[in-house]
């Protein structure tokens, strides 16, 4: 007789199509440990829509986009792909000078990149130019604006030798709040998961970190790209540890999106919990 367990309905899990995400799916991806998880793969800003639309259980998705359904949604505890400084995949790209940009041409596959990249621009140069959305390719983009956000894999690998100057956004948000950056989360609805299934997750991004040389060798074969290059970006670069620290520069960044009219209302931060409701549970819960 088969095992109870294995008749249970998959949890669709939505993982985004970046390089910073690997370390995340790392023991979920290569069934490292027994977990109840079909993957699939997309953008971030696709995510969010099927996540929302009930057509995935969990996703990873924009900080920001956790924010406008916060309702509905819960966070992965001790999750997420943040930045505590430079992190050279979010990138401000332009060719005049900044305080007279009066265009920028947006990658709309990050919702959070997009609002952040508003929130530096209004808050750290006082300007507040008109948002052009675009296709990633950076020579096209700074044809028809005087700026470029180009985000992700976009920025890392297809910018090539760009000429002009660059704000890198999380620098930039560091240096103006003195917080870390939380570009996104394990996002899911209320009761999607089992505790199993939050430490599921919970323990890919363990096994993922313990491994990290062999997830960087990995992903620099399948880039083509340097093996120092993808270990300094997924080592210095990013972070994907979600603690206290982190959840202040979300809960700061929700508050400059609401300020500056990119949210409704400012959304509660609720966590799966990590062990029964008797027991111990996720800090904010």
């Amino acid at each position: 007789m088969s095992d109870p367990k294995d008749l249970s309905p998959k949890r669709k899990l939505g993982a985004v199509s970046f390089l910073n995400t690997k370390p995340l799916i790392y023991g979920l991806e290569r069934n490292l440990f027994p977990h109840n998880f079909e993957i699939t793969k997309a953008i971030p800003s696709s995510l969010a829509v099927e996540l929302t639309a009930g057509r995935l259980d969990v996703a990873l998705v924009p900080s920001i986009a956790y924010a406008k359904n916060s309702p509905s949604l819960r966070i992965v505890p001790e999750c997420g792909i943040i930045a505590h400084g430079a992190v050279d995949s979010i990138r401000l790209y332009f060719n005049k000078d900044l305080r007279s940009i009066r265009t920028v041409a947006l990658d709309i596959s990050s919702m959070t990149s997009v609002v952040l990249t508003k929130i530096i621009l209004a808050e750290r140069y006082e300007i507040k130019p008109q948002f052009i959305a675009s296709e990633p390719d950076l020579k096209k983009m700074l044809s028809i604006a005087d700026a470029a956000l180009m985000i992700g894999d976009n920025a890392l690998f297809k910018t090539g030798s760009a000429s002009g100057n660059y704000l890198d956004l999380a620098e930039e948000w560091f240096d103006m709040t003195g917080l870390p950056f939380v570009f996104a989360v394990w996002a899911g609805r209320p009761g999607a998961l089992s505790l199993d299934d939050t430490q599921a997750i919970i323990s890919s991004k363990n096994l993922g970190l313990d491994n990290i040389d062999e997830v960087c060798r990995a992903a620099a074969e399948e880039y083509g790209a340097e093996f120092g290059l993808v270990k300094r970006y997924l080592t210095e670069n990013i972070q994907f540890d979600l603690g206290e620290r982190e959840i202040a520069g979300m809960s700061h960044y929700f508050e400059l999106a609401f300020y500056h009219g990119a949210l409704e209302y400012l959304p509660a931060l609720n966590f799966y919990p990590l062990e029964a409701a008797t027991g111990k549970s996720s800090p904010q819960d």
